[in-house]
């Protein structure tokens, strides 16, 4: 039960997010960064929550999210109507947003601790040797960025 209120939960925050970064995008253009940026975090909760329900054994949740994060990745360049000239930072922007954000949402929806990696992928054993202060700040800086690059580089 405790699970399930917690995937609504994070369902509603997604969709809030990408409502909200629907009705922004005609704004001007630093509401449009901020458009984004909300967007791409809608993007990430949706693909983490969708590899935890995977692997928590919900094989349905975890299709479903994921055909839903694709869909977003791929409508996304033109709901925001990103030019050539901006695709460079509009996917950098994601990148960085991504890397803040995953592991975050993927733990907190299988209940692990906030900074938990695993063990079998390249990139969890190079997080796991981290200390969790220097997790924190490289997704600190990440997230900086995430949030810089397309309010600075993102135009009408």
């Amino acid at each position: 039960m405790k699970q399930e209120i917690k995937i609504r939960l994070l369902l509603g925050l997604i969709i809030t997010l990408v409502i909200t970064g629907n009705i922004a995008v005609n704004a001007q253009n630093w509401k449009k960064g901020l458009a984004v940026v909300g967007y791409h975090v809608g993007t990430v909760a949706l693909g983490a929550i969708g590899d935890a329900q995977y692997d928590m054994g919900n094989k349905e949740w975890g299709h479903a999210l994921k055909a839903m994060e694709v869909g977003a990745l791929i409508g996304g360049p033109f709901i925001f109507h990103v030019q050539r000239s901006e695709a460079l930072s509009y996917l950098l922007s994601y990148g960085f947003l991504r890397f803040s954000f995953f592991d975050s949402f993927y733990n907190i929806t299988r209940d692990l601790p906030l900074l938990y990696n695993g063990s079998t992928s390249t990139y969890d054993q190079v997080m796991s040797r981290m200390p969790d202060h220097g997790k924190a700040w490289y997704k600190s800086c990440s997230l900086v960025m995430g949030f810089a690059i397309p309010i600075k580089e993102l135009k009408r």
